[in-house]
């Protein structure tokens, strides 16, 4: 027997954990296609959200509209799910030059200063790190744990029954005018939120992808020494407190060599890195890599195929995924459902 179903979403990684919830929350019916074996930059990412470009100090691309969306978003989430990965904190920037501490006093005076304290804290853990030139803070920024929020929403579609752990295969999929079929189930659409994988898409390959590989290591410090769980430390890398004494290191940016893979100069460009950061000795317990869906013009893709309507796709969020998935779901779903149109900024059309 056919299964009828609203959408078929192919990826459960951010974008399509958070596409699913957001069509679900509408009343709409979601089949999520995904292979648990594939790698997943979703499951490696850090989860950091950052309102501030540090290089420029300016405010991050729609921060004022994503943030809030964001903290509504993930709170509710949690309370479906049961569980906690939504953490506030403020993201410490060490000043590595003067000019870099006075260019921050002059800028919370512009539109950034929302996000920026004026306080300069001379003192920040001497004892741990090494901040000469004082640090400040970055407020309303945070970190989502996606391992936990991956696996808890797992569990979640697999308990409703609409969760298939196979790997989709674009030879099985029909294609109408305003449906799809794919095994034994039939959709008004099917949207990809495959990420890295997206750029292999027979019907999706014509966007424009810049992917980048990066690498995070997880570390333990010793000698009895941490970092309080509410900060984020940053200075060439970010170093994010995950609880027990364990923390996240990263990361690398590489444009060749795209593959799930961990490397040595990797873990050398962190671990130099981290060491002129903190001045104690510490373990790493796991070092690990993923492909980001990056986009040239750094802006996520939503849309629909120009030939094959009932062909959606939902990506492109590249670092910032956590920050741009469910703002952009919710703009997403309503094009789907005919409320809105897309934004120019991320309508695939900018590629056709």
């Amino acid at each position: 027997m056919t299964k009828e179903t609203d959408y078929i979403i192919v990826g459960q990684g951010i974008a399509g954990t958070v596409l699913a919830f957001t069509l679900m929350k509408a009343g709409r019916s979601v089949v999520l296609i995904d292979d648990p074996a594939l790698s997943s930059a979703s499951k490696v990412a850090a989860g950091l959200y950052n309102p501030v470009v540090f290089k420029r100090l300016s405010k991050s691309w729609m921060a004022d509209e994503l943030i809030p969306f964001l903290d509504t978003f993930y709170t509710a989430l949690e309370k479906k799910l049961g569980c906690t990965f939504h953490f506030k904190k403020q993201i410490v920037k060490l000043f590595a030059e003067e000019q870099e501490r006075e260019f921050w006093l002059k800028k919370t005076n512009a539109e950034v200063g929302k996000y920026l304290d004026k306080t300069i804290n001379d003192y920040f853990l001497p004892g741990l790190v090494n901040n000469p030139l004082g640090a400040a803070e970055v407020q309303h920024s945070g970190s989502i744990d996606t391992r936990v929020l991956l696996s808890a929403s797992a569990d979640h579609f697999r308990h409703l029954g609409c969760l298939l752990e196979e790997k989709f295969d674009t030879d099985q999929l029909i294609i109408s005018e305003d449906h799809v079929s794919y095994k034994d189930h039939r959709a008004k659409k099917v949207i990809f939120c495959e990420g890295f994988r997206a750029a292999e898409n027979p019907y999706f390959k014509w966007l424009s992808f810049r992917l980048t590989k990066g690498e995070i290591l997880t570390i333990q410090l010793q000698d009895g020494h941490e970092i309080p769980f509410e900060k984020v430390i940053n200075k060439g890398v970010f170093i994010l407190p995950m609880g027990n004494n364990l923390y996240r290191v990263g990361a690398t940016h590489t444009w060749d060599k795209l593959n799930d893979d961990a490397t040595e100069e990797g873990r050398a460009e962190l671990v130099e890195k981290l060491e002129k950061v903190i001045k104690v000795p510490f373990v790493i317990t796991e070092h690990l890599a993923g492909v980001r869906p990056a986009v040239n013009d750094r802006r996520p893709m939503l849309g629909l195929h120009p030939e094959h309507p009932a062909l959606g796709v939902f990506n492109g969020m590249g670092t910032k995924g956590i920050m741009l998935a469910p703002y952009f779901a919710e703009h997403f779903a309503g094009f789907l459902e005919g409320r809105n149109e897309l934004d120019r900024e991320v309508d695939i059309r900018r590629f056709a």
